[in-house]
């Protein structure tokens, strides 16, 4: 059933310790109407917001992520209010998987709370409008509280220094080796190419350390800043004329591959890079820190076409930044 359809029977059946929510985007981005909390998609976080004190056993734990504009939104402010009166630790943070290390620029908006002890003192319970008028959303990372001592003595255990964990490697650490017959599965078709006069296309060479982001739309007609295009030939030419599309049909220009933005959201893959793999390992908390990855993998059943691969990855969240959120601020 959906959401904002559940009561409060409902939610308690399933004695969930930590909520972890990512509520549609459209209410929040630019492209969209910005109709905010009057949107009728934002029923469910509302619905739950609502709902929250009602519980006689409310989660530990609330992770939610959305996107840029949302801090700015009344309905993060509704959310804002309920945690701090139902007594919730948060932290805020507007972040993008490179300041991770990752050639992929997805900036998303994070909002991670976690439940005070019933026995914390009146002095330390933050009011809505206090914690409204004086947060600072981080923007950098690691946040500064994870720059005392005890992060930097877990960076010695791991042997690395800030410089290996935020080197950012280049994409070609990220794309498949395709054959000449799997190469033209992905090449952009002409048409799409001659229609676009003056539209200035994020075309990307194997060597940047750095994609846009991918939406769902990506593969598809609409390639107006749905993802960054590889330029697969005359890679020496970047004199880009955007005035005559035709100029551009040298350069065999290609989508990525459903598998290349798996990596570059680092979803685990049987066929992940070294590298990629090496950082997800390396980079994992002490409890998992393996020489073999040994967890679950992003497998696609065999029946969905390469545009449902492309609409899931488009909406989905970089599982590395997720789980260094979820590792250093809400189960450290």
């Amino acid at each position: 059933k959906a959401i904002d359809s559940l009561t409060v029977e409902d939610i308690e059946k399933y004695k969930a310790n930590c909520w972890l929510m990512s509520p549609p985007c459209q209410p929040y981005t630019r492209g969209g109407k910005s109709l905010d909390e009057k949107d009728q998609r934002a029923k469910g976080l509302l619905h739950l917001i609502d709902i929250l004190p009602k519980l006689s056993d409310p989660p530990n734990y609330i992770f939610l992520e959305n996107v840029l504009n949302f801090e700015k939104s009344k309905c993060r402010e509704k959310l804002i209010n309920q945690l701090c009166l139902t007594n919730y630790e948060i932290t805020e943070c507007l972040l993008t998987p490179l300041q991770f290390g990752i050639p992929n620029d997805r900036l998303r908006y994070y909002l991670m709370a976690r439940k005070r002890t019933n026995t914390c003192e009146l002095n330390d319970v933050i009011l809505p409008d206090e914690y409204l008028k004086n947060v600072e959303i981080n923007k950098t990372w690691p946040l500064p509280i994870m720059l005392k001592k005890d992060y930097q003595q877990e960076q010695n255990h791991l042997e690395t220094s800030e410089e290996d964990v935020f080197n950012i490697p280049s994409l070609s650490t990220y794309l498949e080796e395709l054959n000449e017959v799997e190469i033209k599965n992905y090449f952009v078709p002409e048409k799409y190419i001659l229609k676009s006069y003056n539209f200035k296309f994020d075309i990307v060479l194997p060597t940047d350390h750095k994609c846009s982001c991918f939406t769902k739309s990506y593969g598809s007609h609409h390639i107006y800043s749905s993802g960054s295009l590889i330029q697969t030939k005359n890679l020496e030419f970047t004199n880009y004329n955007f005035e005559d599309p035709s100029s551009l049909l040298d350069l065999k220009l290609r989508f990525f591959t459903p598998e290349e933005v798996a990596r570059l959201h680092t979803f685990p893959l049987k066929s992940q890079s070294s590298i990629t793999q090496g950082r997800m390992v390396q980079r994992s908390c002490n409890n998992l820190l393996k020489s073999n990855y040994n967890g679950p993998y992003l497998d696609f059943p065999e029946n969905i076409s390469i545009i449902q691969k492309y609409r899931l990855l488009g909406n989905s969240l970089n599982c590395f930044v997720v789980s260094e959120l979820l590792r250093y601020i809400l189960f450290l």
